[in-house]
């Protein structure tokens, strides 16, 4: 299976993870791709040029972090990542981590690729208070890890991860309870230091 990934993409750290809980790891071929360079853009198979993209052995297109998760979940019927029982409660939960990764990345973008003159102030203040709504909603509504997390899980812990990494861990002071769960993430979960993008910097 190819991979089609960055290893500071947030989404494909998501995937990452997940491989690695599901046994999968190895049989990903990651091929890093790029986003700001046209030429490497040109190998990815997503015709909308976004990462993380998966293609399994049929050639298969499947694209967006959770739905490529899904399908190494379902692959090895770890459906303990993703229980039945409570599978619109994970998803919420799942939606709701992605959001805070994905209004994280605008403002990330709004500063790399605009003129310090053309940038949004008030597009910031916007985003950013997306990403602390999502924070203060996840800090009064923790679960507990265990060294097999779920989905909703590694979701959030990349999410906060990715605070981390572009953002100098700003939201550790304010969320204190989330900054202790994200401790007891990575302690259980190995795959977490593992897919850390600080490593590659």
């Amino acid at each position: 299976m190819r991979l089609y990934s960055s290893p500071p993409s947030p989404f494909g750290r998501k995937v990452k993870i997940t491989a690695h809980i599901t046994g999968l790891s190895d049989q990903l071929d990651v091929i890093d791709i790029n986003s700001a360079d046209l030429v490497a853009t040109r190998h990815n198979p997503n015709p909308l040029n976004k990462i993380p993209a998966l293609e399994p052995e049929s050639g298969q297109l499947i694209i967006d972090s959770t739905v490529i998760c899904e399908y190494l979940i379902k692959l090895t019927n770890r459906t303990d990542l993703l229980p039945e029982c409570r599978r619109i409660e994970s998803l919420t939960r799942i939606a709701l981590a992605d959001g805070i990764t994905e209004a994280a990345l605008l403002m990330v973008y709004e500063q790399r690729f605009r003129r310090p003159s053309q940038v949004n102030a008030d597009w910031l203040h916007r985003q950013n208070q997306k990403v602390i709504g999502g924070l203060d909603w996840f800090n009064n509504h923790l679960t507990e890890v265990s060294s097999s997390p779920t989905l909703d899980q590694v979701g959030l812990a990349v999410a906060l991860g990715y605070l981390d990494f572009r953002f100098a861990g700003e939201w550790r002071a304010r969320f204190t309870d989330l900054a202790l769960w994200l401790t007891h993430f990575d302690q259980k979960v190995p795959s977490y230091q593992l897919t850390d993008p600080q490593s590659y910097r």
